[in-house]
């Protein structure tokens, strides 16, 4: 009769192989989900970009990286994946001038970290590709600046009126126009600083502005920047002149006009009214010369204009010169009539000095 009870020596060979089998079969999901593993199973990286950054940004800018051509997104860049490790790319530009709506764009310079000897020419050679690599295409970019002109009281004065214009840049360059209200002129400049490149606004005052012959601003007293605005009003300095005409003796008004010479030479003809006035308005500074028309003697008066100014123009009549002809014969007259006197009186001294005797 058997019994449940087993001694050690019980487990025969297919029990030791069954077991055996067991543990191998664990061993190889063990090493399988090892390798199935992702964290495991990622490959390093095999692909690198080549980046190409516009400065500014210029959105649409076309490049061609390695013979295909490229577009600039939004952000005016563009990236080419390319494998890591390789050599020999290209990158060079579609067209040097791009016109946009509100600026014109002129290609300047690369800025290519890796090789500073190509900066200034058409194409970036030879380029190897270790890392990521970022290459900057720098552009000047200008702006149609349009200005306006108004006097102190802020009314409008028209430019038929200016002749010349003149506006200085801090990049050292002086930008010359006329009154056409109208004028192109750089708004942006590549510059280096900090070990690359970047786009530097150009910052301009107001140099000159010439009305009939005189400059009307104050320099550098205005200052703006064509990236900030493209609209441009400038206050000019502009006088009065209230001129008042009278009699030299007797202080009447006299005359019908002025004759008024500007620094530049212009002559007009300004009426008086009935009390001898007449008031000019928007005067440059600058010297001028007036003379009434009137009869009687009237001499070319110089007037330096700074401010608004009084002007007072005494005019020697006929009359005058006949009150004083009238006057100077009476004092002759009366001189020779003294002489007379004082000749007799002489005499009867001496006829009663020789009566004496």
């Amino acid at each position: 009769m058997r019994t449940g009870i087993r001694g050690p020596g019980a487990d025969g060979p297919l029990v030791r192989v069954r077991r055996l089998l067991a543990v191998v079969g664990g061993l190889v999901l063990v090493v399988g989900g090892v390798t199935a593993s992702p964290a495991w199973a990622a490959a390093a990286p095999t692909a690198a970009v080549i980046e190409v950054v516009t400065v500014p940004a210029v959105p649409g800018a076309r490049f061609v990286v390695d013979g295909v051509t490229h577009r600039a997104d939004q952000q005016g860049s563009v990236r080419v994946q390319v494998p890591k490790g390789s050599k020999g790319h290209e990158v060079s530009l579609v067209a040097k001038d791009i016109h946009e709506p509100t600026r014109d764009l002129q290609f300047v310079r690369w800025w290519n970290p890796g090789d500073h000897d190509q900066d200034f020419r058409t194409k970036v050679t030879g380029i190897a590709v270790r890392h990521n690599v970022r290459i900057k295409a720098a552009f000047r970019a200008s702006y149609l600046v349009s200005y306006a002109f108004v006097d102190q009281a802020q009314a409008e004065v028209k430019r038929s009126r200016v002749s010349r214009v003149e506006f200085y840049g801090d990049n050292g360059h002086t930008v010359s126009g006329n009154g056409s209200g109208k004028i192109r002129m750089v708004g942006t400049r590549p510059t280096v600083n900090g070990n690359t490149v970047v786009a530097k606004p150009v910052r301009y005052s107001v140099q000159r502005v010439d009305v009939d012959g005189s400059n009307v601003v104050q320099v550098n007293r205005q200052v703006f920047s064509p990236t900030a605005t493209t609209s441009l009003v400038v206050p000019l300095l502009l006088r009065t002149a209230h001129f008042s005409t009278r009699d030299f003796l007797l202080g009447s008004p006299v005359g019908s006009a002025v004759h008024l010479t500007y620094p530049d030479k212009r002559q007009v003809v300004v009426p008086l009214d009935a009390d001898g006035k007449a008031t000019v308005e928007n005067l440059a500074r600058g010297q001028y010369s007036v003379r009434v028309e009137a009869a009687g003697y009237s001499f070319d008066r110089p007037i330096v204009l700074s401010r608004n100014q009084y002007v007072d123009l005494p005019v020697l009549t006929f009359l005058d010169l006949s009150i004083l002809g009238g006057l100077g014969v009476g004092v002759l007259g009366g001189l020779l009539l003294l002489r007379i006197r004082a000749r007799r009186h002489r005499l009867a001294a001496a006829k009663r000095q020789l009566c004496g005797v």
